[in-house]
């Protein structure tokens, strides 16, 4: 996987620029992580302590207990608070005889132990984090320093295929073997601009152990390298293929994949951005390759760049777990760093150097995008102005410091920077988003898209006024008291999103780590916090005044790039690959043609041909009965009629919390008119900008800044089940709760605060001006059409889930293509009628606003005694409620049809007919859906049926889709309330083939059925594979809060849950063949969603069953 920067914020717009997630917003569809290439899991092998004779022993013993005696005098004294407190978590200290520790330090903001080695023979650094809670993720991660000196995309098809066999582990993809026996919680690999990270976690030990064994082998033994496995680089990175015409063409996993990069405009500009600002660095050069460099790639410049950087002195490894599970994991490391000697002209060579600043003034460069259709009257180019910051190291203050610049200028809506550009009506929105954090030198990027071409000198000398203007003016003291609370909660919240903190840790010392520097930087910032607020404390906005001036005004190494469209470069690029392609095979004698297509033919011979049962079988992997029985559970309190009134409330007792409580209140809003459904995303868009009664925007969100670490509204469906219903039956999803959310965070002292501000917002807030209006529906609409075609995929499977199901059908309404084309209808009549459009908006506002005590349920999250401390205020918001005496009653609704139910039932066959669509998009890959009812309504689902799928997705589909097709990434999924199955591709360069493989899913699994290729441990490691879906990583507070209270809302009992793990667990090869019969009747009743390029679509005309494509316009 491609990655680049990291930062504090979400950038919704840069998907490309973050490490990890590929897909970042909430209301996309998450990816499994395993259905994509990158995302593999390691190895079963767990490599015990070797026994040592009697006298290496003692005397192993005798200096381990030297080494704890001494540490445990440089313990006492590092950390001198634990004295002082008696809960203070101090392990014992972990030690291995080829490790010398060099620090060690408790981090009270963890509570955890970090120790910090190396590896006596190659000198290799490794950290080790110790946290109390031993019931935390166990994670492993190894980088290296990679320095690339091309565009071919080396260091990132290396990513990819060391991890395609190994010398231990010599199966053709040991990964996905092993992903259908493991337990993972986090599997994934990145390549950064100049770092190549493995990192992999699991909840349970023997599984962890597998996987990190499976990892070592991958990075230091990979067959890749060898004569062998030449074929790999085929594979992942490039290859000549002979397509169906008997022609030449161009195929490869990573060549598909940044074809996908390279046609999304934000990646576009921030790519060709480096190019200019580092002209003399490895920065330069872009490390996921670019499509037309990536074929000049060699195997002997492939070999030559492993060689030179992965190699244990050029490494940094972690992990995090219990002291015994770090010292199990010294000696695996040991096993294969102990074969290589210290290499330190290795280690310099691959040291980054900084991009001096040099340009006595900026550069301007522009460039073409792809679109669909030229309309210059709706504005089409866009600029960013990207700075160079700094050509030295930012010590840690200075880079908090920097943080809280970033939030003061464009943190939020009211921030001058972005809120000056949104409002300037220069261009539709403002991308850049601000500072670009996580390499050895950081940037800072802002500019707007959807400009019109007579606009961009406007757009230049606005971002350069505003910043003169905020130079001189500054900042108020309520703006940079938010700015530096918003900072301060991010850093103290441990585990806030998705991964397991573990990895989040480690992927954090890293940007310090990797340029020589101590990583527990990245990660302890009390003195650093502490010294940036005592600067502010006597500076005050003067401090922030002069960053400005000194890094931004005064800065001339900074480009100004702008891209404009083109509606013929889609076109030219297709032909311009394929007359190169053309011209080198008519160059070419018969006899080097013939080479070419055997190569190709052997390729695809090692691809058809099976792996040895033996090899396979040498792969170790999980047993049954190493895995839990019983469901993951989280409690929830639920306390009906709270305080005498008709409010639901309900409490979420975890640990880990921090002392922050998470609020989430809930409106009801049923009684909305279906016809307004489709504003609601609006709406909650423009309840991040409004004004109520009360308060502007500005005091909001400085409100918020102070008080909160953030306030954010969303909209839930939730489809409600039978409680007293212990088998999943397919329904018609007919029975939901709808309901709009003010999710908070805070300290205990701030909730009262916290939760005044939430009613205001939702019952005081006001309509914004018909030009705001306008500027955040175009806001809208930028990010929808950017998100379809970097993230097709999920709005492929919202289009066919629409065709089946009313519930979903909303779903699509809401988050779809049908809710963008709503969009550019809603922009019309805010421009052209907007009393009728304000009034609509009235009129949303009103479902939600009576706040009525009946409609109205609260979930609270936080540990114990901080809940315990919240009661009065929690009492006095919910007493507070209006009682709603002039309400009719709501509704039963997990006995009665939800009202928008039947108006969707009612638009279902005429907006979301059940028939194959095409969505053409400006892009060089497509997104290849297929999707439909596998189950009728009224059907039993069995958690069986999901084992023949996870035995098809990490097998057949990856194989045929990714392997042989050269797709990113295939998935599959099965929704247990409905029946509906979907098959979706991800930056996929084969649409004819990719169907046929969906429609030839039924048949593959009826032949290894046949064949009795069905073995045993195949139907195990699907059932182990099955069970890690369901499990997932440890969760962290807000999450397990949320989760728990949504199993209450949807009446999803315990016995329904474990029944459902108990079918998985007990799956057999019946369940095989009733899910390939099943497969057969889907093949017929399902139907395709293809967002590509219209010369794809137009190639593949018949569909299927013979029927045409209906062309969905965006």
């Amino acid at each position: 996987m491609r990655s680049r920067r990291s930062n504090l914020k979400n950038e919704e717009e840069t998907v490309e620029m973050e490490p990890i997630m590929i897909s970042e917003s909430e209301d996309e569809m998450e990816i499994d992580a395993s259905d994509l290439e990158l995302n593999r899991i390691s190895e079963k092998y767990r490599k015990r302590v070797e026994r040592r004779s009697k006298v290496v022993r003692v005397l192993t013993a005798a200096a381990t207990f030297i080494i704890l005696l001494s540490l445990f005098s440089l313990t006492y004294n590092y950390f001198p608070d634990r004295a002082k407190d008696g809960n203070t978590f101090i392990p014992s200290v972990p030690s291995h005889p080829a490790f010398g520790i060099t620090r060690s330090k408790y981090l009270s903001t963890y509570n955890a132990t970090m120790y910090v080695f190396k590896h006596q023979k190659t000198q290799a650094e490794f950290m080790a984090f110790v946290p109390a809670d031993e019931k935390q993720d166990k994670v492993f991660g190894i980088s290296f320093r990679t320095k690339p000196t091309s565009n071919t995309g080396v260091a990132h098809i290396l990513e990819h295929s060391v991890l395609a066999g190994s010398k231990k582990y010599p199966a053709k993809d040991p990964f996905v073997i092993l992903l259908k026996g493991s337990l993972h919680t986090f599997l994934n690999a990145m390549t950064y601009n100049d770092r190549t990270v493995y990192p992999v976690a699991s909840r349970n030990k023997k599984d962890f152990f597998n996987l990190m064994s499976v990892y070592l082998d991958a990075v230091f033994a990979p067959r890749c390298i060898t004569q062998e496995g030449e074929w790999i680089l085929r594979q992942e990175g490039w290859r000549y293929d002979v397509n169906d015409d008997n022609n030449l063409e161009i195929k490869g996993v990573v060549y598909s994949e940044m074809k996908g990069v390279f046609s999304n405009p934000i990646s576009l500009i921030s790519r060709n951005v480096d190019k200019f600002l580092f002209p003399d660095n490895t920065y330069y050069f872009d490390s996921g390759g670019e499509p037309d460099a990536i074929p000049n790639l060699t195997q002997a410049e492939f070999v030559d760049f492993y060689k030179r950087h992965y190699h244990p002195t050029n490494s940094q490894s972690f992990v995090s777990g219990t002291v015994e599970d770090v010292i199990e994991a010294m000696e695996l490391l040991d096993e294969y760093m102990k074969e290589y000697e210290y290499s330190p002209e290795l280690k310099e060579n691959s040291e980054i150097r900084f991009q001096k600043k040099k340009y006595a003034h900026h550069l301007y460069q522009s460039l073409p995008y792809a679109v669909q259709k030229l309309d210059e009257s709706q504005g089409q180019h866009m600029l960013t102005i990207t700075w160079l910051l700094n050509d030295s190291h930012l010590h840690q203050m200075q880079m908090l410091a920097w943080y809280a610049l970033d939030y003061l200028l464009v943190g939020t809506s009211s921030s001058p920077l972005m809120k000056r550009l949104f409002e300037s009506g220069l261009g539709s929105s403002v991308i850049g988003n601000g500072l670009n954090a996580g390499l050895m030198q950081n940037t800072f990027a802002i500019g707007m898209k959807g400009i019109l071409a007579s606009n961009i000198t406007q757009v230049e000398d606005l971002i350069l006024q505003i910043l003169r203007d905020i130079e001189r003016d500054g900042f108020s003291d309520d703006e940079i008291t938010a700015a530096i609370n918003s900072l301060e909660f991010q850093l103290r919240e441990v585990q806030s999103g998705s991964n397991p903190a573990g990895i989040d840790i480690f992927l954090s010392t890293l940007t310090t780590w990797n340029y020589d520097r101590l990583p527990e930087e990245a990660i302890v910032f009390d003195e650093s916090l502490a010294s940036l607020q005592s600067i502010v404390g006597k500076q005050g906005s003067n401090f922030f005044t002069r960053m400005i001036k000194t890094y931004l005004l005064n800065n001339n190494h900074r480009v100004h790039m702008e891209l404009h469209p083109s509606e013929t470069l889609a076109a030219e690029m297709i032909e311009k690959e394929t007359n190169k392609v053309k011209m080198f095979q008519n160059s070419l004698k018969q006899d080097e043609l013939k080479k070419i297509k055997d190569t190709a033919q052997e390729l695809k011979d090692i691809q058809n041909k099976d792996d040895p049962i033996e090899v396979i079988e040498s792969i170790p992997s999980l047993a049954l009965t190493d895995i839990d029985r019983l469901i993951v559970e989280y409690d929830t309190n639920v306390i009906e009629n709270a305080y005498g009134t008709s409010t639901i409330l309900t409490k979420n007792i975890v640990s880990g919390s921090s002392g922050i409580v998470y609020l989430d209140v809930g409106i009801d809003i049923s009684s909305l008119g279906f016809n307004n459904v489709e504003v609601l995303p609006f709406l909650v868009a423009m309840m991040t900008e409004n004004d109520t009664a009360k308060r502007t925007r500005k005091e909001i969100n400085n409100f918020i800044g102070i008080n909160t670490g953030g306030i954010g509204i969303e909209l839930k469906l939730i489809a409600l089940q039978d409680p007293n219903q212990v088998d999943h039956i397919a329904t018609a999803n007919k029975n939901l709760r709808t309901l709009l959310f003010f999710r908070g965070k805070c300290t205990a002292q701030n909730v009262g605060k916290t939760l005044e501000l939430i009613k205001d917002m939702a019952q005081k807030s006001l309509p914004v001006t018909q030009e705001k209006a306008i500027q955040i529906l175009e806001a809208q609409i930028a990010s929808f059409e950017s998100r379809i075609t970097s993230n097709g995929h999920s709005f492929s499977v919202m289009r066919m889930h629409a065709r089946y199901n009313a519930m979903s059908f909303i779903d699509e309404k809401l988050r779809g293509i049908s809710q963008l084309q709503a969009l550019k209808k809603m922009l019309a009549r805010a421009q052209n009628s907007w009393e009728t459009f304000e009034t609509r908006i009235k009129t949303v506002i009103e479902s939600f606003s009576h706040m009525a005590s009946a409609e109205t349920i609260i979930n609270l999250t936080g540990d114990f005694d901080t809940l315990e401390s919240i009661e009065n205020n929690i009492q006095t918001f919910i007493v507070s409620l209006d009682l709603g005496s002039n309400r009719p009653p709501l509704p039963d609704f997990s006995k009665s049809d939800h009202p928008w139910i039947v108006k969707a039932g009612q638009n279902m066959a005429k907006y979301s007919p059940v028939q194959n669509e095409g969505i053409p998009v400006s892009s060089r890959v497509s997104y290849i859906g297929k999707g439909g009812r596998i189950f009728d309504e009224g059907e039993k689902i069995s958690g069986g049926s999901c084992v023949p799928l996870q035995f098809l997705r990490k097998g057949y589909l990856w194989d045929t889709v990714r392997a042989k097709n050269g797709a990113y990434g295939v998935m599959s999924s099965l929704d247990s309330t409905d029946g509906f199955l979907y098959m979706v591709s991800y930056r996929d360069p084969q649409l004819i083939k990719t169907v046929a493989a969906y429609e030839a899913a039924a048949q593959y699994l009826q032949s290894q059925i046949q064949l009795k290729a069905l073995t045993k441990n195949a139907i195990k490691l699907s059932i182990i594979g099955c069970i890690a879906d369901l499990d997932g990583s440890t969760l962290p507070p807000r999450e397990v809060g949320w989760l728990a209270f949504l199993r209450y809302m949807s009446g999803s009992s315990k016995l329904r849950r474990q029944r459902w793990r108990d079918d998985i667990l007990a799956a057999d090869e019946s369940n095989f063949e009733i899910f390939a019969k099943q497969l057969n009747k889907w093949n017929s009743n399902s139907t395709l969603a293809v967002i590509a390029p219209m010369a794809s679509i137009e190639e593949a005309p018949y569909g299927q069953n013979g029927l045409p494509f209906n062309i969905i316009q965006l």
